[in-house]
């Protein structure tokens, strides 16, 4: 992307930034003023700005409703035991990403996924436990993964608690590619239909996965 026009979009969102912080003790102002942005505000943030330095690279994410498989669609891909897989509802309540040493590296400093605090994985209970930040994205280390590539495990898009639908929602905007896992019970709901709509509406390529078939 020209240097220029990188430089002009990253004004232009730090001065969206300040505005919104300006504005928001006035929510008779604010509200108006930003209503119906959240799409290209996702957009700007979680996929323009980290590539405009040219080292982007192809995001995918394996995303599905509550007990669909997305763990172990993602372990298969990935070829290791990642990210924990449980039988219980919304077992995933923080994403993890996975990427070759150059692409971890990128992930850690802030460079490939923003808004997010990213973090090294160390403990893969780590990624089922509230007791971690909320919005903590945790990176792991996997060679196997060419460079233009990286893989992420999300929480639901069905999940009962709503906080699993933002971060849901902050990774769709990131991702490029929606690995959409879906069962034979989860294919017709309505939150799962939903968040695919939006996610092809937006641009992203979505590729179903029929599993447990």
């Amino acid at each position: 992307m020209n240097a220029n026009l990188g430089q002009a979009l990253r004004g232009f969102a730090d001065a969206v930034s300040a505005l919104r912080e300006h504005l928001e003790p006035y929510p008779a102002l604010c509200e108006p003023a930003f209503a119906g942005t959240e799409e290209w505000q996702r957009l700007l943030t979680y996929k323009l700005l980290p590539n405009l330095g040219g080292n982007g690279c192809l995001v995918a994410a394996v995303a599905g409703g509550t007990n669909t498989g997305k763990s172990t669609v993602f372990n298969l891909l990935v070829h290791a035991d990642l990210s924990p897989m449980r039988s219980t509802a919304a077992a995933t309540c923080r994403p993890v990403l996975a990427g070759n040493a150059a692409r971890l590296t990128q992930c850690l400093e802030g460079g490939l996924v923003a808004g997010f605090t990213p973090l090294a994985l160390d403990n893969p209970e780590w990624l089922i436990s509230t007791d971690t930040p909320e919005e903590a994205l945790y990176a792991v280390l996997c060679e196997g993964l060419p460079a233009h590539l990286v893989l992420l495990d999300i929480p639901d898009v069905d999940s009962i608690d709503k906080k699993n639908w933002e971060v849901a929602e902050n990774i769709q905007a990131a991702g490029d590619v929606l690995i959409g896992v879906l069962t034979g019970e989860k294919y017709k709901d309505d939150k799962v239909i939903a968040f695919f709509r939006r996610a092809h509406a937006a641009g992203r390529m979505v590729v179903p996965l029929m599993n447990k078939a």
